[in-house]
């Protein structure tokens, strides 16, 4: 009997100099943080006696009352819920069907398309948003390209309207041409009608296309503006955080996908079954635990997306791009607020906590067995 306890009192000191390293580190750097950020978050704590301010006592729930109550934070969260309802529902769906695709050598050059897709990830995200911002800004490439084809578009229509008229250029065809041009562009005329006809007519016969290309220039400007406008600022960043990260998943899925025993699928397509039939009933069962882990993955990303959002636009102006992470920063940094910045934190671990127990309850209520 001496000898047993003996030996269960070695047992568990050997189990606890096991783990007691892991406890501790866990403590400092997990445990330990977020018991700080719960206390700070029910603080009035604005740096102390030592940095000049008031003494720090607990105050209840002041800070996540203030939260809800302002509009910023509500903009920030629907933002982010745009967020992961793009990476869920587009980054997954699409990882999973491009892996798919190369899996059953649907397509050619499997190889080079998994690397081209899967490019992206291994670029600095500060670069890919400086890249892209570059592409949606006003002057950028994207609005030269439109440019470009509406200015292509606008002197075809104008030389069309100079042809018909034989070289005689009467108030009604500079109307035609006006009703043509940019409303802004014709704002900037005090008399549309007579300064458009004068312009017009102190070019010369022989300078008909270089008067085509100059009015096309002038009176039909398109500008995107597509970040800095509330109501479409979000579309540029869903798209490039869909194309950042969809080649994650497709190497994820394409690894776990090369686990199932090829047989199974001969054997289905031996009795007749369609790909269809292998991709619902032999793939998409097989594979249901990894898409569950990786819509965990893309909720997580997408609640704490800064770096990308920051590099495209630094939150736009009146902060229209704003995210709860970027809204932490601006809160923390810029307005010294330590209460209502641990606020957000903790805001944003729950909501990423109640849509991770979601994502589980559906993979167990309707996933299959791996």
């Amino acid at each position: 009997m001496t000898t047993l306890l003996r030996m269960r009192a070695e047992e568990r000191r050997a189990y606890w100099t096991f783990i007691l390293p892991a406890v501790i580190l866990y403590m400092l750097v997990l445990a330990f943080p977020i018991i700080v950020s719960i206390v700070l978050s029910l603080s009035n704590y604005n740096g102390g006696k030592m940095f000049g301010g008031e003494p720090w006592a607990i105050t209840g729930f002041q800070q996540y009352a203030r939260l809800v109550k302002d509009p910023q934070f509500w903009l920030a969260l629907k933002n982010n819920a745009y967020i992961v309802i793009v990476s869920v529902f587009g980054q997954v769906p699409l990882g999973f069907i491009f892996a798919y695709l190369i899996y059953r050598k649907i397509v050619k050059f499997g190889e080079f398309w998994q690397a081209v897709l899967y490019m992206p990830v291994i670029i600095s995200v500060i670069v890919l948003g400086i890249m892209w911002k570059l592409v949606f800004l006003p002057n950028g490439l994207l609005e030269d390209l439109i440019n470009k084809s509406y200015a292509n578009n606008f002197a075809r229509q104008v030389s069309g309207i100079l042809n018909a008229s034989g070289g005689n250029i009467t108030d009604e065809v500079v109307n035609r041409i006006i009703l043509i041009c940019d409303p802004t562009a014709m704002s900037s005329f005090a008399d549309p009608l007579n300064e458009l006809k004068e312009i017009i007519l102190s070019y010369p016969a022989d300078q008909r296309m270089t008067l085509v290309t100059d009015l096309a220039n002038f009176a039909r400007k398109w500008s995107p503006d597509f970040l800095t406008k509330q109501d479409v600022a979000m579309l540029p960043i869903m798209f490039v955080t869909l194309w950042c990260w969809t080649g994650l998943y497709l190497i994820m899925f394409l690894a776990n996908m090369q686990k199932i025993d090829p047989q199974i699928m001969e054997a289905g397509l031996i009795d007749g079954a369609g790909e269809g039939q292998v991709l619902r009933h032999i793939v998409l069962p097989g594979l249901s635990g990894v898409i569950a882990n990786a819509a965990i993955l893309c909720i997580s990303g997408s609640l704490n997306s800064f770096a990308l959002i920051w590099a495209m636009t630094g939150g736009g102006p009146m902060n229209v791009t704003e995210v709860l992470s970027i809204y932490m920063y601006r809160t923390a940094i810029m307005g010294v607020n330590y209460p209502l910045a641990n606020s957000i934190s903790l805001a944003i671990v729950t909501f990423s906590m109640i849509l991770i127990v979601l994502t589980k309850m559906i993979e167990k209520r309707w996933g299959g067995k791996e």
